[in-house]
């Protein structure tokens, strides 16, 4: 055990560069650990995270791949709460839209989503993490009530927002036992998502905000334009109004397709010009275990740069 522990500290990656000036940090991850032999990387992962400066961790979802048990969802929501940190976190399709799945434990999914929201989100006015965070949940306008996973908070002149957006064409795949309550399900959590993402611009505008950060967890399919993915029309169709019609900077996050990237692919579906004030960051995924570090000018209102910090194979301890 020593042996590897030194291992890991040899060949583990540089410190990040010292933060400039009137700057901050926070990290990207997702998609992860799904497997027992990635899971020497995940807590690797974790002490790199907590050594980087960062003011709190952005976990997209993929908790897990299986099983979708009771115990499994504890003990990752364990794990978050062991970084002196805020872990701002919205939940992937792996944790309760894919648990009908034999290897996950044939859950049913509205089922999982219920158990997911009472143990993530018990107190909807904070995160979780070692040093919660203090946020503002949808659920506080009535209308949304049962959104309490949907969060924002302001740094440095932006707003964060997370909205609850699956993988799995957003939860749209088809399984043996699929109900109306599956499909209702999508259609409610959709809107919410939808309304929470105006009301998100519409206060950005109004305070003359920098920018917006907008995470969720599914990929909408924006590589693959002219047309998105299955069960993000509505979303990607929203997306590229708010977007056009908002002076500011606009980053958007997500997981779900495991390839970690930066790059600018929102087009107008009309003219096919590309969004210049839009950027997407995809968060690494297994069987690569990394993450983000997203430094902001809180000053200038712009961001920084992207440091991707990948978790060798042989970092086991």
């Amino acid at each position: 055990m020593a042996g590897l522990a030194l291992l890991a500290a040899t060949c583990s990656l540089p410190a990040p560069a010292p933060l400039p000036p009137d700057s901050f940090a926070f990290g990207v991850f997702g998609d992860g650990p799904y497997r027992g032999w990635e899971e020497g990387r995940f807590r690797r992962l974790l002490v790199d995270v907590e050594a980087a400066g960062v003011e709190w961790l952005l976990h997209v979802g993929d908790i897990l791949w299986y099983p979708c048990s009771d115990q499994a969802f504890a003990d990752r929501l364990a794990a978050m709460n062991t970084l002196e940190m805020p872990v701002m976190y919205t939940p992937g399709d792996n944790e309760w839209a894919d648990c009908h799945e034999p290897i996950a434990g044939e859950y049913a999914p509205l089922d999982r989503l219920e158990r997911l929201r009472a143990l993530f989100f018990a107190d909807p006015q904070y995160s979780v993490g070692g040093r919660p965070l203090r946020v503002e949940s949808q659920s506080a306008d009535s209308a949304f009530a049962e959104f309490i996973e949907n969060a924002r908070w302001r740094r440095g002149g932006f707003l964060f927002v997370t909205m609850h957006m699956t993988g799995s064409g957003n939860a749209t795949d088809a399984f043996e036992g699929r109900s109306a309550a599956d499909d209702a399900e999508v259609a409610r959590r959709t809107a919410a998502a939808l309304a929470w993402m105006d009301e998100a611009f519409a206060i950005a505008r109004t305070d003359s905000l920098s920018g917006i950060v907008l995470a969720i967890h599914g990929n909408p399919g924006l590589e693959s334009e002219p047309e998105p993915r299955a069960g993000y029309d509505a979303f990607v169709d929203r997306l590229e109004e708010h977007v056009r019609g908002f002076a500011g900077s606009v980053l958007f996050i997500h997981g779900d397709s495991h390839t970690q990237r930066v790059d600018q692919p929102l087009t107008s579906r009309a003219t096919g010009e590309v969004l210049s004030n839009f950027t997407r960051l995809e968060s690494y995924g297994s069987p690569d275990i990394g993450w983000t570090r997203v430094v902001v000018d809180s000053v200038a209102g712009r961001i920084i740069s992207f440091e991707p910090r990948l978790m060798r194979w042989w970092w086991l301890w």
